[in-house]
């Protein structure tokens, strides 16, 4: 079905939506909300290591597509709107509406302001309250009988961290390079390769259950200080995760990496507990509070962004006590993944899979890009002018506080700006560069 109807709902489906947003790819929701939902529910419920979480991203936004006509929405709104729905998704998949808000302002648009916030803010809240009455008010990943940390167990703070951002490291390349490795198998058909990977993951499930599936239930036992196993069952679990995540998505299967990538940051916490307890047998009280860092350590390690990972970690745990050391955890975990040069994983995404497809044919008609000034950006303070668009783009208004400004030569752009620029068809790289120069990244 992925294939044949709509390829670009394989995987998780956030770096098609960064795409769409940089105008690099176009978001058909007409078969990309059937194809993800029955894919969906076909690999994750056949026991795939994926998550529901990017799916449901995804689908939100293709939602809020659907809904941009009947609304008649503006065009210069519509990003907007794409934001507001992914960030209802993922706050209905975790039941976690801050976290909803903060994954749009600081993963997806990249910005700050009252046109992106309030309507994310809106969307989110609304879409927790509906999945809180159909399914609970639970955390996603909720962990009872949290205790502060003691200023004696910061250090195992600061290691958990730096842990949490090299496996986040390591958890991108082994992830781009399965898909470089699916991408060469030619001795079977493409279509195969999620039964393949079922196979896979099924045999492996038969000695290691929590190695299939999201991994719910065995981050419940972990956060929760119920789980029994040996020291070499948790180093199984870890391996045998790992390797069925890398297949899962490796074959191309609709589904996300959330999931499974903080059940696996779990695991590196509960582990260094298990391995600091031979030393400080004061560590083994603390196996629950560390495996909550190492879920917030390996999100941000891998995603980069810090924000997002303090509030969620926070909001599907329920572990506000422990906010403080989530902070300090996630602050190193990112210091580390920057220090080692490795690019965030959604950002890898969509550069492996720009560079594997291209851009895409050129359309015939020019476009409009609408984006917003950062602080800090190459464009900000500048007169448009001076801008350095690129050639034969054309700056054709700016919003500023809601207020229309015609565009002159000499109008200097402000951080908080909203611009639209006209792009010639023939130049279907240039959104890129227009989004580089006006967010600095």
């Amino acid at each position: 079905m992925t294939i044949r109807f709509a390829p670009e709902a394989a995987g998780s489906g956030i770096p098609h939506l960064k795409g769409a947003l940089l105008h690099v790819r176009k978001l058909d929701w007409r078969r990309l909300i059937p194809i993800k939902f029955v894919g969906g529910v076909l690999g994750i419920g056949a026991g795939l290591s994926l998550g529901r979480e990017g799916p449901t991203v995804q689908m939100g936004a293709a939602v809020a597509r659907a809904l941009a006509g009947p609304l008649r929405t503006p065009p210069a709104d519509v990003p907007q709107l794409f934001s507001a729905g992914a960030g209802a998704g993922l706050a209905a998949a975790f039941n976690a509406p801050l976290a909803g808000l903060v994954f749009v302002v600081e993963e997806l648009n990249r910005e700050l302001s009252s046109r992106t916030a309030a309507g994310a803010l809106i969307a989110a809240v609304c879409a927790t309250v509906l999945s809180q009455w159909l399914s609970g008010d639970t955390p996603a990943f909720a962990a009872y009988g949290l205790a502060s940390l003691s200023l004696k167990a910061f250090p195992a703070v600061i290691i958990v961290g730096l842990l949490g951002g090299v496996c986040g490291v390591l958890f991108n390349k082994s992830l781009l390079q399965s898909l470089h490795w699916a991408s060469r198998i030619e001795y079977v058909p493409r279509w195969t390769l999620p039964g393949l990977a079922g196979l896979t993951v099924g045999l492996a499930a038969w000695w290691l259950p929590g190695a299939a599936g999201g991994g719910h239930a065995l981050a419940a036992q972990l956060l929760n200080g119920t789980f029994s196993g040996s020291a070499i069952i948790l180093a199984l679990l870890l391996i045998g995760k790992y390797a069925a995540t890398m297949v899962s998505y490796g074959s191309g299967t609709p589904g996300g990496i959330f999931a499974p990538m903080l059940l696996l940051g779990a695991l590196v916490g509960t582990a260094f507990a298990r391995v600091a307890a031979e030393a400080a047998p004061s560590y083994s009280m603390e196996s629950q509070s560390l495996a909550v860092l190492g879920m917030a350590a390996f999100f941000v390690g891998s995603v980069r962004a810090p924000l997002t990972g303090i509030v969620l970690i926070s909001e599907l745990t329920g572990g506000y006590v422990l906010l403080f050391p989530i902070c300090i955890t996630c602050l190193t975990g990112y210091l580390v993944a920057e220090a080692l040069r490795d690019r965030p994983i959604y950002d890898a995404l969509l550069e492996n899979d720009l560079a594997r497809s291209g851009l895409g044919a050129p359309d015939v008609e020019p476009r409009t890009v609408y984006i917003g000034v950062q602080r800090g950006s190459p464009l900000a303070h500048l007169s448009i002018a001076k801008a350095g668009m690129p050639r034969g783009c054309l700056i054709t208004g700016v919003d500023r506080n809601g207020r229309a400004v015609i565009p002159t030569a000499t109008t200097v752009l402000l951080p908080g700006d909203h611009i639209s620029v006209l792009v010639p068809g023939e130049k279907p790289d240039a959104p890129i560069e227009i989004a580089r120069l006006c967010t600095g990244l």
